[in-house]
């Protein structure tokens, strides 16, 4: 059939103004797309640092409530020999502060004599404030935020770590995040005579200071080391305390040079790891501690679902989609008008070095006398080197067995099993149904039309869609069945224990059913089929040779009778059989 001028003109000026409108669809919405993510990323890094601000506020706060406290002069009264009614001013002054401020836990005058005993006490008990008296009060002289605080000049604040509080005693603070700001307490000769302390939890604090953020937000705050102190999992925060570290740097590779001291603040787009169902955007920012303290820095991060970013992009999206699609249609219509177309010297070295060659098993380091500055310690030194160098090209070797070991049993192209893997599987199951009585069925699979496209593709087209038929034949079959590629197009199932020829032809259907939809390679829809062969155990045959002809032999009826279709190897076509392409 011939097409004249008209047509051909009219198909080339509709598929360039398609091409036009599909291109410019596509560029608009990328370009919008990008434009809100960095927007979402600007606000995201302008509210983390506002909120960074608010902490900073936060703790100026609670200096100037120890400027208030440090400076009353019950106070420095309270310090003297005896109980006074200084100490009940004081202690009624404490408790009148904690009820404006449910986040302390604790505020107390600690003595800096008597090894730091507490002097006046006010507790935090659930929804109790209470003033711990006589016997009860302890001695915290050993803590650093005393011994640190004494330190400071009249009105500087100390900041401890932020730390779970393991001190006995704590009501509501014991096993709590918390962190501790102390301010001295001067006397007239200027010399400090106690120390005032807060005891403020985190938790409330942040979830104040979080209440306004939106839901789905997820906040995260880190020390300068990089542990979580704060993170949206309980069980990830204060890993130390656990006696293992959980870092944001770990979690978050791009904040190492933030953990470094390099930058200050570091957006990141997490998609894989925990984040790999959920990724998120967050930005984190770095702040140094500004008063003394046994911290040096914090950093902290804010992030949000990246779905919520792209929610509107996605809806814009679908509007672009339909202008394209009206726009298309529109050219389509005018294209068609316009055309109209070791352990003791010698003996314990011996032994250490015997130990190794039989089971590569190190000698504790004292059995080696490394320690010794003589010819030993020399000799037990290089040893020990040897020791570790030999282990570490063990585990190299070890590691490159495995590496080999994988690669002779799978394919490289599609990552199943290979011929020689799938032959050991076949003999395994081969001896446990002759154990047992079990059955199970071997297919043999051809790819239709494979030769075609890859003369059509070349090479690539032909790897990449023997890839997807791979992965296709991975995702409709059981974890317990066996898939290999023996080679070019042709791939074998061995389907585990069917409970009826039923059950076999069923799953045959489900293989054929999961090529019929296109595959897509470079814009091109490639359409391929299955020829496959079926033998079943024991009925065709009770050994592997047996059994790989019989379903080779099948699958070959199989294309004889028009392809696409599957046979067992009696040769009858089952009655579900689909109609060949």
């Amino acid at each position: 059939m011939k097409f004249g001028i008209a047509f051909k003109l009219g198909l080339l000026l509709a598929g360039v103004s398609i091409l036009a409108a599909g291109l410019t669809g596509f560029y608009a919405y990328q370009a919008s797309r990008n434009l809100l993510v960095q927007t979402a990323k600007a606000e995201l890094l302008t509210t983390t640092t506002v909120l960074a601000r608010r902490i900073t506020l936060n703790r100026q706060e609670i200096s100037r409530n120890l400027q208030v406290l440090s400076s009353h002069p019950a106070a420095l009264a309270a310090m003297g020999p005896a109980v006074s009614a200084q100490d009940d001013q004081l202690a009624a002054t404490f408790e009148a502060m904690m009820r404006a401020n449910p986040s302390y836990f604790q505020i107390r005058l600690i003595s800096a004599s008597d090894n730091g005993l507490e002097r006046v006490r006010v507790d935090r008990a659930d929804d109790r404030i209470i003033r711990v008296r006589g016997d009860d009060l302890q001695e915290k002289g050993h803590f650093s935020y005393v011994s640190g605080a004494l330190k400071l000049t009249p009105g500087a604040t100390y900041l401890s770590r932020v730390v779970i509080n393991h001190e006995r005693g704590a009501h509501a603070g014991l096993e709590q995040p918390s962190v501790i700001l102390a301010m001295p307490v001067v006397d007239t000769a200027g010399r400090a005579a106690a120390v005032v302390v807060i005891n403020v939890d985190l938790n409330s604090v942040f979830a104040t200071l979080a209440a306004d953020l939106p839901k789905d937000y997820q906040l995260f705050l880190a020390n300068g080391k990089g542990d979580f102190l704060i993170h949206p999992d309980p069980t990830q925060a204060f890993g130390f305390d656990r006696g293992r570290r959980v870092l944001v740097q770990d979690e978050f590779y791009a904040t190492r040079d933030m953990v470094g001291g390099k930058v200050t603040q570091v957006m990141v787009e997490a998609r894989d790891g925990r984040y790999a169902d959920s990724p998120i955007v967050a930005s984190f920012v770095g702040r140094a501690v500004s008063i003394s303290s046994d911290e040096d820095s914090f950093i902290l991060g804010l992030a949000q679902p990246l779905t919520g970013v792209l929610e509107q992009a996605n809806r814009l999206g679908i509007v672009v989609l339909q202008l394209v699609i009206g726009l298309c249609l529109a050219c389509v219509l005018l294209a068609a008008l316009v055309a109209r177309a070791v352990t003791r010297p010698i003996n314990a070295m011996s032994a250490a070095v015997q130990g190794f060659a039989h089971d590569h098993q190190s000698a504790p380091v004292r059995s080696l006398a490394v320690e010794r500055r003589d010819e030993i310690g020399v000799l037990a030194r290089s040893f020990q080197q040897m020791q570790n160098e030999i282990r570490q090209q063990l585990e190299d070797l070890q590691e490159n067995r495995e590496d080999l070991e994988h690669m002779a049993r799978h394919d490289v192209l599609t990552g199943l099993p290979n011929r020689r893997a799938f032959q050991e599987r076949l003999d395994h199951a081969l001896s446990r149904a002759q154990r047992s009585g079990e059955r199970f069925a071997l297919f043999f699979i051809d790819v239709d039309n494979f030769k075609s496209i890859n003369d059509r593709w070349g090479h690539d087209g032909g790897d990449a869609l023997l890839k997807i038929v791979a992965l296709r034949l991975v995702a409709t079959t059981r974890k317990v069945d066996a898939i290999a590629r023996l080679g070019g197009d042709e791939f074998v199932v061995l389907l585990d224990n069917p409970a009826q020829r039923e059950d076999v032809a069923n799953i045959a259907e489900k293989l054929l059913e999961s090529v019929r939809s296109p595959i897509l390679y470079r814009g091109h829809a490639l359409q391929i089929g299955f020829s496959i062969g079926i033998s079943l155990y024991p009925e065709d045959g009770r050994t592997a040779t047996e059994l790989m002809a019989r379903a080779d032999r099948a699958m070959f009826d199989a294309k004889d009778a028009g392809r696409n279709g599957f046979r067992f190897s009696n040769g009858k076509p089952h009655p579900t059989s689909p109609t060949p392409l």
